[in-house]
């Protein structure tokens, strides 16, 4: 089902990447505190890691002892979840500050339409192959909220993009588990069938938001379509981007393509720091970077619809 669409249609393991590097921030020692949560509009973001050095020993013991017990995928999973995937505290008040805040979402089940109508999509076919019935629940994925949308055009979304439940949308992290010892493969291609829908449909988003001043696709355009995935074998992970292909000689979707930008164990100081290093690297961008495309996009589409929207901010890709 992936490779008639083309999804994973070239997979590369680059030389290890430091994430400040990958995303152009500043440098950061391993280990060193820093507030990601006082950077300018991210203080209601819960999902901030700052791992104790007493915390970065028991987590490696907890692997050791994973590892040499043999225990199960779920236990596995779990642990990881409430180490490094932390979520945001939800509330029945819709909040209006505007800020966004990332929804962790685990085993959430959205299954993709087959038909051009609907908001959320699955890649299209180059070749004669199935329906896209994989397994499209992610152990873990986030999501943004709909509070940073502003709440005097909320109410519009639905006609722009795929909005949950009335409350997440975009999302730009895939998280796949699988216990020590079974194939690193099975978690890898799940992962890539889950994200490669999220990065189509924000493909769509973009040629759609282009479509309306009939304007044409630029570097920074390209740059904004990808996706990230973190793939867990037992105690060892990866980091994974998926990036948009695009046919030669124009800006149609062509698949897209994997490619293995770190990877490590959670069974020494230096894998568990950098780990968290990435994660909350991926969660800045998702934020910052990420939601600012997805906004400026959804209000020229608006704004072509009569609706009143403010000015679109001119985005800067690091």
């Amino acid at each position: 089902m992936l490779l008639p669409r083309r999804l994973a249609a070239e997979v590369k393991r680059e030389a290890p990447q430091r994430p400040y590097s990958h995303f152009g921030t500043p440098a950061r020692q391993l280990g060193e505190v820093f507030d990601y949560a006082a950077l300018k509009g991210l203080d209601a973001a819960e999902v901030w890691l700052s791992l104790s050095d007493h915390q970065v020993e028991r987590i490696i013991e907890e692997y050791e002892v994973m590892n040499d017990k043999h225990v199960c995928e779920q236990e596995y999973a779990s642990f990881a979840t409430e180490t490094f995937l932390r979520r945001q505290s939800r509330s029945t008040k819709t909040q209006a500050d505007r800020k966004w805040r990332a929804e962790r979402m685990l085993q959430l089940v959205t299954p993709p339409a087959e038909d051009s109508g609907s908001l959320w999509i699955a890649p299209p076919i180059f070749q004669q192959c199935p329906e896209f019935k994989f397994d499209l629940r992610p152990d873990c994925s986030y999501w943004l909220s709909l509070a940073g949308f502003n709440s005097s055009y909320r109410s519009e979304l639905r006609s722009t993009l795929y909005i949950h439940k009335n409350w997440i949308t975009c999302p730009y992290f895939t998280v796949e588990f699988k216990k020590d010892g079974q194939s690193a493969d099975q978690a890898t291609w799940q992962a890539c069938a889950a994200a490669s829908v999220s990065l189509y449909n924000r493909y769509l988003l973009k040629c759609n938001a282009l479509g309306v001043r009939a304007e044409e696709w630029t570097g920074l355009d390209r740059a904004q379509m990808k996706h990230y995935i973190l793939t867990f074998v037992g105690a060892e992970y990866d980091i994974w981007v998926l990036n948009a292909l695009f046919s030669e000689n124009s800006n149609a979707w062509n698949g897209c393509s994997m490619t293995n930008i770190y990877r490590s164990m959670c069974t020494s100081t230096a894998g568990v720091r950098r780990l968290e290093s990435w994660i909350n690297e991926i969660h800045l961008w998702g934020l910052t970077a990420h939601a600012a495309g997805c906004e400026a996009d959804v209000k020229k589409i608006l704004e072509d619809n009569d609706i009143k929207v403010s000015a679109i901010d001119c985005l800067v890709e690091d």
